[in-house]
């Protein structure tokens, strides 16, 4: 039922769910026109939305206004603040602003821009809801007016920006809102689009963006899914029409579907990170990962389809017995190419997907981008696949021409191909990936030797005489704590584009500030001037980091000198600090950024001039740390558990970049995870291919008790095993957050007492904004690799080392929620939390700052984004070490249960195959030496045998007798009936010779005659008793079957009207008597040589033409593993079904004469020979088929 509903149904079902699934998405694609019923799905979403937002605006109004409002489970996309006499009291997420102060429309300034002032946004939001624009967000707003001068501002987002610009692919919108990437958001003053209305108040506009492509190649996971599904249909037709015409035809319409996918890539590239070249490309073809994957995927169906037609494409070459074996040569060649050409096309494709794209194969790595990973592995997968079908394909034609037989989907051979392929697959990306490691390493080793900013350097030198002579630099330099407005004027007008890629500070010192006159008389003393006479200087410090510094002198009569230190650093150098480590803001062009793992060092004039990372590399490179290192010449050398990579620049400068050495556990957890998967995968193929089934309801029911025990068994090491491993997980994750707690703990605190240090006196977070505080901060932020920011008692931002991020309205100005209430609220040392900016998580680290007298002076801040110890990449391979243990230790105890259980029901199936496959004569002991519950059992069974076997010698005994004694009777029958003629015969003579008849003589010679027919029957009768006594006698002799078979058909070979054909095989080789194996032949042929002429007699008696008669003798290696069979076929009439079951008995014959021992002495002498003997009828000529089937001989 079920094989006839997937050779008729299932493909139309397929088919018509393709289809309608094509229909759907080019109907959705071009109903771009749809822009109205679109708008109005997303009018009654954000009218839900609006709603639960009421309902939390609602628990703020009915707060008590004195404490600190704290909102459970207040969406992401929500904010709530929550203001008392104008005065915010309390916010629940945050809005996109530096000023959130509503009273009196006071004005705000910018942390550093203090040319730009801002008045609140949030002065303008009323209770008639709006929308607005927040920094990078896009607000419905609305405030509520409550008791006591309280009052609510609540926000519902709809837009981000930011994600709109950082991920292309994304439109930004509220995901909630269920927007299609298709369709964006704009406001009411743009052309256009339908308005999205909430109470007749129409608050922003939907519009169909065709920008997103043309709309028939779009992105649409449905098309492909329908594609698939065509592909899919197309496979399971061929599988239940298994002819010519369907193969070709099923080939042809993969191509051109192939052909329509590959112009929709063609199309969508660009649109997809599967379809475009910053993922993957290598040349015009596979321009794109999806290209390559589809080819593999054609070639992988071409290859599936052809093995399922490889039944009726080596019938088709076998049809012609000319040229036949020449035929399956060409074939078996073919094939062996094709395995040879794929199999290189995939090594190909393999190495340039590793060495020309982003993905990685290396499983022990880790991996962003998994997703793609599993694609490759699948697609690589399916064509190593191919190879095993192609070669399991021609094993018939293997085996006719060859002799040699395999099952490639035993599972012994399913495990060592699915061994092979997971070593290929970890070699290769292993050997290839340590490949692409070099030429990347040689990439950062070229970016740090040049340490200076050609580019910059010439910027720099053209405005370094505008700045000095710049009238207002100097004025403000004069008045004092115009840092700010400094840097706004150099970088507005003498180096807008030099912001941005760079950082630059400000510092103003004068005669008073000794510490800033240290500090500036430093810089002047270790830079290096970019040029002769140039105020830009070039500086290292101790971790390798590069900056420029420009030193400025400006005079006037009642100040004195000022001196103004312009530094400007790449914004490369805060790439582990802070907020750029998180929003990736240092990822500009040129910028080197080396992962953490990584550790490198600068060499020169064998002195290390810079560094970064955790290896401890010499200070001095001497003759004696080469020997620790090795020689300059090498590239790569192995050491002190690490690899390091040796770039030689010039005679005198070398780097150094160094990581961890991989052991080989973490190349067996990649190979052992590649092993089981590829198992699992091929062994799920093989049983679904097997048409018998192995897990059916019939073996269930022949092996209840050990199925239920095994299964019991294997559920209960499941769970352990599982819930170990569970524990083992979380203890590795919950040890690894606590040790990160521990260093987020640690560092915060230092931050903290560094902070306190500076601020001893102070009396107010007033007293921290002056530029001795913002330089100190600075430098602890240097020092402890972090970005630091300072909040007000109250929660709003005063300070930090990344002004930046608050400038583009990327953070809020407030504090997290969260911190504030721990902090102000339960009085904690410290707090740690984790944040989300969009979709980026990190972990951020809070803690107060207070003065000698214990005031709270302000609360500091810093995200935790230290590289230097990769938690996340530790507990990654520890778990999946602990989960790759698991399934190992999982498998062997599965194997070891089922042992077990067969242990112990290997007495009970030996004991019943033993009465079901043997008589009452064959009975055999079985072997048991334990001392159990099943001996008992066993002991009893062997005394039943014993006692049969017994009881079977003496019935054995008295049937022989009466066999014989029937014998007896036979062979005395068989003399009695000729003996009786011709005694007979013998006394008439004599008769008519006492009465002298004259017609004696002429009787005489009629006797005669008939006495010598009967003496030949006797004769024959005494031969056919005399072999059949004889057959336990003779001893086995080596014989050549092909030889003798020649031997005795050149005897047969002489009739006119009968061919007799053979087809023989060489080098066959069997133990056998040779006379009575000769017997055998020679009765076979004889009884075929005998039917067909009693057929061309009975047709000429009935006046029709006799067909000429055909015997074939065939020699060939048998199904039967190890054995040989010989097949006798003739065109006679056959023997009759009600015939067959007496066939081989004797006595019995369908010849009018004959003693009917024929073919029961030829399958006892089979017999002996440890053979069989069968009939049926033939199917190439029609008649009887005998086939022989004798073990071959084994030297």
């Amino acid at each position: 039922m079920f094989k006839e509903f997937t050779k008729k149904r299932l493909p139309l079902i397929v088919l018509l769910t393709a289809l309608g699934l094509l229909v759907f998405s080019m109907a959705s694609n071009n109903a771009g026109g749809d822009t109205e019923r679109v708008a109005e799905k997303v009018a009654q979403k954000l009218d839900k939305r609006l709603e639960l937002l009421d309902s939390y605006v609602r628990q703020a109004i009915e707060s008590d206004n004195e404490d600190f409002l704290c909102l459970e489970k207040l969406p992401e996309d929500m904010v709530i603040y929550l203001y008392v006499n104008d005065s915010l009291k309390s916010w629940n997420n945050q809005f996109s602003v530096i000023n959130d102060d509503i009273s009196n429309r006071l004005v705000f300034n910018r942390l550093t821009d203090f040319n730009n002032r801002l008045v609140s946004p949030l002065t303008d939001v009323t209770e008639n809801i709006s929308y607005m624009n927040l920094g990078a967000k896009w607000y419905v707003m609305k405030s509520v007016q409550g008791g006591n001068n309280a009052k609510v501002i609540a926000g519902l987002e709809i837009k981000n920006n930011l994600i709109d610009d950082l991920r292309r692919a994304e439109n930004g919108v509220n995901r909630h809102l269920r927007l299609s990437k298709r369709y964006s958001v704009m406001t009411m003053m743009n052309s256009g689009g339908i308005p999205v209305e909430i109470d007749g108040v129409p608050l922003f506009k939907v519009t169909y963006d065709s920008d997103q492509g043309t709309p028939f190649f779009d992105n649409s996971l449905i098309r492909w899914i329908a594609l698939l599904l065509l592909a899919v249909s197309m496979i399971l037709f061929l599988y239940g029409h298994r002819s010519f015409k369907v193969y070709v035809t099923v080939l042809c319409s993969l191509c051109v579907l192939t052909v329509i996918a590959y112009i929709w890539e063609i199309q969508m590239s660009g649109t997809s990170v599967l379809f475009s070249p910053t993922l993957y490309a290598d040349g015009t073809v596979f321009f794109s990962l999806g290209a390559l994957l589809l080819i593999n995927m054609f070639i992988t169906t071409v290859h599936l389809c052809s093995y399922m037609m490889r039944d009726a494409i080596l019938e088709h070459f076998r049809t012609r017995r000319n040229r036949r074996r020449l035929k399956l040569i060409l074939l078996i060649i073919t094939v062996t190419l094709s395995v040879a050409a794929t199999f290189l096309y995939t090594h190909l494709t393999l190495r340039s997907l590793i060495m020309n794209s982003n993905i990685n194969l290396e499983l022990y790595r880790g991996n962003d981008m998994i997703q793609y990973t599993v694609l490759v592995y699948v697609s690589y997968t399916g064509l190593l696949f191919c190879l095993m079908l192609l070669v399991q394909g021609i094993q018939p034609a293997v085996r006719e021409i060859l002799g040699i037989r395999y099952n490639l989907f035993k599972t012994r051979n399913l495990v060592l191909y699915a061994f092979l392929c997971a070593l290929y697959f970890t070699v290769t990306a292993s050997s290839l990936g340590f490949r692409k490691e070099q030429d990347r390493i040689m990439v950062w080793a070229n970016r740090l030797a040049v340490e200076r900013d050609l580019g910059l350097e010439i910027q720099l030198r053209a405005v370094e005489e505008p700045i000095a002579s710049d009238q207002l630099i100097a004025s403000l330099a004069e008045m004092g704590n115009t840092q700010g407005i400094i840097m706004n004027r150099i970088s507005e007008y003498h180096m807008p584009r030099v912001k941005q890629g760079y950082n630059m500070t400000v510092l103003l010192f004068d005669d008073d500030d000794r510490m800033g006159l240290t500090y500036f008389n430093n810089i002047l003393r270790t830079g290096t001037p970019i040029a002769q006479g140039s105020n830009f200087l070039f500086l290292t410090d101790s971790n390798g980091r590069s900056r420029y510094a420009g030193t400025f002198a400006f005079y006037s009569k009642e100040k004195g000198l000022t001196r103004l230190l312009l530094e400007i650093e790449p914004q490369s150098n805060r790439e582990d600090r802070g907020y750029y480590s998180i929003l990736g803001q240092f990822s500009n062009p040129g910028n080197i950024n080396i992962p953490s793992i990584y550790s490198y060092a600068k060499y020169s004039s064998d002195r290390l001039i810079s560094y970064k990372g955790n290896y401890p590399y010499p200070t001095v490179y001497q003759e004696e740390d080469k020997g620790r290192l090795g020689e300059t010449s090498k590239e790569i050398i192995r050491t002190n558990g690490h690899v390091h990579f040796l770039h030689l620049v010039s005679e005198n400068e070398l780097i150094i970049i160094s990581r961890p050495q991989r052991g080989i556990l973490v190349y067996f957890t990649s190979f052992s995870y590649l092993f089981l998967a590829l198992c699992a995968v091929l062994h799920l193929f093989a049983r679904s291919g097997n048409r018998k089934g192995t897990f059916n309801n019939e073996y269930f029911k022949s092996n209840y008790f050990r199925t239920r025990i095994n299964t019991i068994l294997f559920a209960s090491s499941f769970m352990i095993l599982a819930s170990m491993t569970a524990v083992s997980v979380l203890f590795v994750y919950k040890r690894n957050e606590t040790n990160m707690h521990n260093l987020m703990s640690t560092k915060i605190s230092t931050i903290q007492a560094l902070t306190e240090n500076r601020i001893r006196t102070a009396r107010s977070h007033q007293d921290l904004m002056g530029q001795d505080f913002a330089a100190a901060l600075e430098n602890i932020g240097n020092t402890t690799k972090s970005d630091i920011t300072l909040y007000t008692p109250e929660g709003k931002v005063f300070l930090s080392t990344t002004p930046e991020v608050f400038e583009k309205m990327i953070l809020g100005s407030r504090i997290n929620q969260d911190a504030f209430h721990s902090i102000r609220h339960q009085n904690q040392r410290f707090f740690i939390h984790k944040e989300k900016i969009d979709n980026y998580s990190y972990w951020s680290m809070y803690a107060p700052i207070f003065n000698d007298n214990g005031d709270l002076i302000a609360i500091i801040s810093s995200p935790y984004t230290d590289r230097n110890y990769d938690f996340q990449r530790e507990a990654f391979f520890h778990a999946a070490l602990i989960i790759n243990l698991f399934i190992l230790l999982l498998i062997a105890s599965l194997l070891f249960s089922t042992r077990e259980v067969k242990t112990l029901f290997s007495p009970l199936i030996e004991m019943g195959k033993k009465m079901n496959v043997a008589d009452v004569h064959n009975l055999e002991y079985i072997i048991y030496k334990r001392d159990d519950e099943i001996s008992s059992l066993v002991d009893a069974y062997n005394r039943m045998v014993h006692d049969l076997s017994d009881s079977t010698r003496q019935l054995a005994q008295a049937e022989r007798d009466k066999a014989w004694s029937q014998m007896a009777r036979q062979v005395a029958h068989e003399i009695k009936n000729p003996l009786t003629p011709i005694k007979l015969q013998i006394q008439r003579l004599i008769r008519m010779k006492q009465n002298n008849n004259p017609n004696w003589e002429e009787r005489f010679d009629e006797v005669s005659s008939v006495v010598l027919e009967h003496i030949d029957i006797l004769t024959e009768t005494a031969n056919e008793f005399s072999t059949f006594a004889k057959l336990y006698s003779e001893e086995p002799v080596l014989m050549d079957l092909d030889k003798t078979l020649k031997d005795q058909i050149m005897i047969f070979d002489n009739k006119e009207n009968i061919s007799i054909e053979y087809i023989g095989l060489t080098e066959a080789y069997v133990m056998a008597p040779k006379p009575q194996l000769i017997r055998v032949f020679v009765n076979l042929l004889t009884n075929a040589v005998q039917a067909v002429e009693i057929q061309q007699k009975e047709a000429e008696e009935h006046g029709r033409k006799a067909e000429t008669g055909r015997i074939l003798i065939c020699l060939r290696n048998s199904f039967k593993d190890g054995c040989y069979d010989i097949v006798f076929d003739d065109n006679g009439p056959g023997v009759n079904e009600e015939n067959l079951d007496r066939l081989f008995t004797p006595n019995f014959t369908t010849k009018t004469s004959g003693t009917g021992l024929g073919l029961a002495i030829c399958r006892n002498i089979i017999e002996k020979c440890e053979g069989e003997i069968g009939y049926r009828r033939s199917f190439a000529l029609g008649g009887a088929s005998f086939t022989v089937t004798l073990p071959k001989h084994q030297a």
